[in-house]
Order: structure tokens, then C-alpha cells, then sequence
């Protein structure tokens, strides 16, 4: 096992040095086409380097572009980053958990009720008011998709410009949960006259851009909104590139012109390591939580049912090989399901994992497995690092376990995802600034995110009195306690948000807003 880890370690080395060399490979993204405005380089300043209103800002994020992307509440996941640009929030999060007034101006809690005071003067790109009205039917859409904390029972309106969540119960997640972009705003008039086909492709929002054109695959376009509420928006629109390709995305994240992008979000510490090395880049960083195996444990036929098999799994996963090979100094071992960053929730030092393949071995006989079994090893696209993967099926090779790897995209990951599959993903197991959330996001009755995976019946009222307490960090190391000691999933390594801008983009404040939030939208410009 040894002898073939250091050979997979070791090419996996390889193609990150191949990686770094890439700037000259061929193969630039297509040009966008009409709807994508002035280009970025015509941004005017009378300074060189000076910020400037106009241009045309170009990026690439780790979304996929698989899901519509006009109707919030049926977005999920990373294609959340798609609706920055038009849809918007009540409230935005900061990395460090603080809410700040957006849409709406103000909150109150009052007993099992939260009560929210809109702004004033908001419309939606095509002249529908944003009140109450339209804030109620968008919350109740979402409610019924199961977007809102599960303890809300029913939105109420209240005035003109004010409406209340009614509740079993207080909890802060009824509040930090409406950062989250599936948690936005459309206009019914634009929903309700043209239908809920043509709404999904054509988001009508608040927001400082309108959708401007969506080729799926390639791009989604947005042009300035010149009614746009708030300061701004500077630019003259925003363009997000689907480039899967990393060696591609690093070409256009060193070009100009048409075929550049002027901003990379990436997971991927491979790309970190090659423009924190080169200069002339900045670079934000946000913890976001581990890459997991998820098992398809709630099936009672699947050896992944049994809880040693999974731990078996933990023990033979070398963490600090995956991170040597693959984390250029970027990705740590993901040691617990919640990174060290979140301490609220984390375990002692004695529950962290370790790579034994002697224990793992001992555990699959156990088990009675001892032979081992065949299995699927599916990849989440856009976060998943591809290399990793295949160190890792013969990290499970290694005790038997012969795992067929799949790639698929992003449509059929998220097809297998909520349909149901047999083997192990490897999935993100994003941690929330408000980590009660991410337990109940996937360990939870009411999301059920991932639905071939089984917890225990104990977890349901942690999460439901967690949610209801301001300082429930008990509850947060108990809920840790329960993944940790059955297992639930396998945390690999830790995951970390980068946006590597280049120095002409200015005032977006990256790493400073959660990932509900991504970046200032309306205060992004370009300097020449």
C-alpha cells in the first residue's frame, strides 16, 4: 500500500507542478457574445490604478450553472452564486456571523414571533414595489420548498412595510437563515404573468444588475440597473463564466480583453499556491468546512450500514498524505467535521482522526468484511479535487474496498445527490457561521440533504434546542460527539472559499461577507 501511495502522492505532485507551468497551454474561454456590455478594459480613470465608474467586471466561481437561476427557492448549493448580481436579502452575513440590515431595516424578536420593518423605496427591476405583500409571498414559497428554519409556522403580514415569522419556537436561525440567497426576493408580478417556465431563467429581482443573457455552460450576463435602490451599482455589468477547466480558468485569470476574467473563486489550493507564488493578485480566504464521504448508510443491505465499516474507512484515510499532495500549502487534514476554525463546536484533541491502517484492517474483519466489497466513489463536481479522488480510492483499496470513481456533472451529481445512491460521495460538508445550521442542514428531518445518509433519532431535538438557544455550544459538542463516534461521514480535508482578484478590482470586500453573501455587488469597480 505504501509503495502505491508515494507513486499516486507523487504524480499527483507532478500535475501541480504541470499546473503552475500552464499560463502558456491554448484554449481561452468563448467570447460572451451580445448582452455582455463594455468591456472591462474601458473602464475610465484619470490616474492610472484609480478606481473608476463603468467596465464590465468577468469572473468564474465554483457554480455549475446546472439549476435555473430565476426563482430562489428552487436554487441550491453553489449555484447560489449565480444570483448575487439580481437577487438580494433581508440581511447579509459577515464572516464573522454579524447580521447586517439589507431589505430589510430592522428586526425584532417578540416572544415566538420575529418581527421585520422593510426598507422603503425598493422596486424590483421591472417597477413591482418591494412591500410586505411581495416579501410575504416569496417567504411563503420558500417556506413550502422547506428554505426557512423549520420552526416557522406561518408568515403573517402586518402593514404596508412589515410582516412577522410565527413560530413553535424562538430560534436565531429563523434570522441568519434569510441571508442565504435561496432565501431572496423575485417580483410576483413578473412570476405570476409570465409563469413559473419563464421565471426560472429570468430572474426579476432588486438587485444592482438585470440578466442581460444565460447560455447555459458558457456564461450568465448582467447589465446595470439604473433604478437600482441603493449607491451604485459602478459597473456597467457583471459576467459569470462556467470554466470548469482549471488550467483554462488560470489562462483567462492572466489574460485581457474579451477571453480574461478579472476575478477567480476557487476552492482549489493548487490555483492559490500558483498566483500567491506569481504576484499582482489579491487573494481572500473564508474557512467553509470539510470534504466528506458521505455513505449510503440508510440502506440496512449496505455495508456502510455498520458502523464499523465507516469507521474502518476514517482509519485508513492518510489526511496529511491528501494535504502533502494536493493542499500547496491551502487545505488542511480534516481531522473532525468541524474545522478548528468554528471552536464552538469542535471536539477535544482526542477525538481527531488518525491514519491507521492496522486499526482500519482489524475493523473491516470485524465487520466481517475482511475481503472487502465493491462500491461507488462519485465526485462532487466544482469541489472535489480530481487528483485527490483517485488517491483516495486506493486509500480504500488499500482495505479492500474496490471503488468504482464516477465525475459526473452537475446535474447528475445533484440527481444522485437527492435521488439516492449506493457507495460514497464525496461531498462538502460546508460549515456555516452559524454552525446549528449546518447540522441541520445535514442531519436534520426537515432538509434531509442528503438523503441516503442515516442519523441516529438523537440528533433532531439537539439541533431543535440548539436552534433556540443564543449560547448553545453544549449542544453543538454534543451533535459533534454523535458524527464523530458513529461516524456518520468521513471528514478528508478543509476546504477554503479563495477569491484571487486581480489588483484592478477594487471595493468588492472579499472574505469579508459569509458565503450567503459572496461580495458588494453594487460597490465592485475597476481601476485602469
Amino acid at each position: 500500500m505504501k509503495q502505491i501511495l508515494c507513486v499516486v502522492i507523487t504524480m499527483a505532485i507532478m500535475l501541480a507542478l504541470v499546473a503552475a507551468c500552464g499560463s502558456a497551454e491554448p484554449g481561452a474561454p468563448a467570447d460572451v457574445g451580445a448582452g455582455a456590455g463594455a468591456d472591462a478594459g474601458t473602464a475610465q480613470a484619470t490616474t492610472p490604478g484609480e478606481a473608476a465608474d463603468g467596465g464590465i467586471m468577468r469572473f468564474v466561481t465554483t457554480a455549475e450553472g446546472a439549476n435555473p437561476i430565476g426563482v430562489p427557492w428552487e436554487v441550491f448549493g453553489v449555484d447560489n452564486a449565480l444570483l448575487i448580481p439580481t437577487i438580494e436579502t433581508l440581511v447579509m452575513e459577515t464572516t464573522t456571523g454579524d447580521l447586517v440590515p439589507w431589505l430589510a431595516e430592522s428586526w425584532e424578536s417578540r416572544d415566538n414571533e420575529i418581527v421585520w420593518t422593510l426598507r422603503q423605496g425598493v422596486t424590483f427591476s421591472d417597477g413591482t414595489p418591494f412591500n410586505a405583500e411581495a416579501a410575504v409571498w416569496n417567504l411563503q414559497n420558500t417556506h413550502d420548498h422547506g428554505n426557512l428554519a423549520a420552526a416557522v409556522t406561518a408568515i403573517e403580514q402586518r402593514g404596508e412595510y412589515e410582516f412577522a415569522f410565527i413560530m413553535d419556537f424562538f430560534t436565531i436561525t429563523a434570522i441568519s437563515g434569510v441571508a442565504s440567497r435561496a432565501n431572496g426576493f423575485i417580483s410576483p408580478t413578473a412570476f405570476n404573468e409570465n409563469g413559473l417556465e419563464w421565471a426560472r431563467n429570468n430572474p426579476v429581482g432588486t438587485g444592482p444588475f438585470i440578466l442581460s443573457e444565460f447560455v447555459r455552460g458558457s456564461h450568465v450576463a448582467f447589465d446595470r440597473n439604473p433604478n437600482y435602490w441603493d449607491e451604485g451599482p459602478r459597473l456597467d455589468g457583471m459576467v459569470i463564466k462556467f470554466i470548469r477547466d482549471i488550467m483554462t480558468q488560470n489562462v483567462a485569470l492572466q489574460a485581457t480583453g474579451d477571453q480574461s476574467i478579472d476575478v477567480l473563486n476557487t476552492t482549489n489550493g493548487e490555483q492559490v499556491a500558483l498566483f500567491r507564488d506569481m504576484g499582482g493578485y489579491n487573494i481572500s480566504t473564508v474557512p467553509i468546512g470539510p470534504m466528506v464521504l458521505a455513505p449510503s448508510s440508510l440502506n440496512p443491505d449496505s455495508p456502510l450500514a455498520i458502523k464499523e465499516v465507516r469507521q474502518a474507512i476514517a482509519y485508513a484515510i492518510d489526511r496529511e498524505a491528501i494535504v502533502a499532495g494536493r493542499g500547496f500549502g491551502v487545505l488542511t487534514p480534516a481531522t473532525q467535521s468541524i474545522p478548528v476554525e468554528f471552536p464552538q463546536a469542535r471536539l477535544p484533541d482526542s477525538y481527531n482522526l488518525t491514519f491507521n491502517l492496522e486499526r482500519a484492517r482489524q475493523l473491516m474483519a470485524e465487520a466481517g468484511f475482511a475481503d472487502g466489497f465493491t462500491t461507488r466513489l462519485i465526485a462532487q463536481p466544482g469541489l472535489a479535487d480530481r487528483d485527490a479522488a483517485v488517491v483516495i480510492q486506493h486509500m480504500l483499496g488499500a482495505i479492500g474496498i474496490n471503488a468504482e470513481l464516477e465525475f459526473p456533472d452537475g446535474g447528475g451529481y445533484s440527481a444522485i445527490r437527492s435521488g439516492g445512491w449506493e457507495g460514497l460521495l464525496i461531498q462538502h460538508g460546508r460549515t456555516l457561521t452559524q454552525v446549528v445550521s449546518s447540522f441541520n442542514f445535514y442531519f436534520g428531518d426537515s432538509i434531509n440533504l442528503l438523503t441516503s445518509m442515516w442519523w441516529p433519532e438523537e440528533m433532531e431535538p439537539l439541533i431543535t434546542t440548539a436552534m433556540g438557544e443564543i449560547d448553545n455550544s453544549q449542544y453543538l459538542i454534543e451533535m459533534s460527539r454523535i458524527v464523530q463516534e458513529n461516524m456518520l461521514w468521513i471528514p478528508l480535508y478543509n476546504l477554503y472559499d479563495n477569491w484571487i482578484a486581480k489588483e484592478s478590482v477594487r471595493d468588492a470586500e472579499f472574505g469579508q461577507w459569509g458565503s450567503a453573501t459572496f461580495f458588494m455587488t453594487n460597490r465592485v469597480n475597476l481601476a485602469q
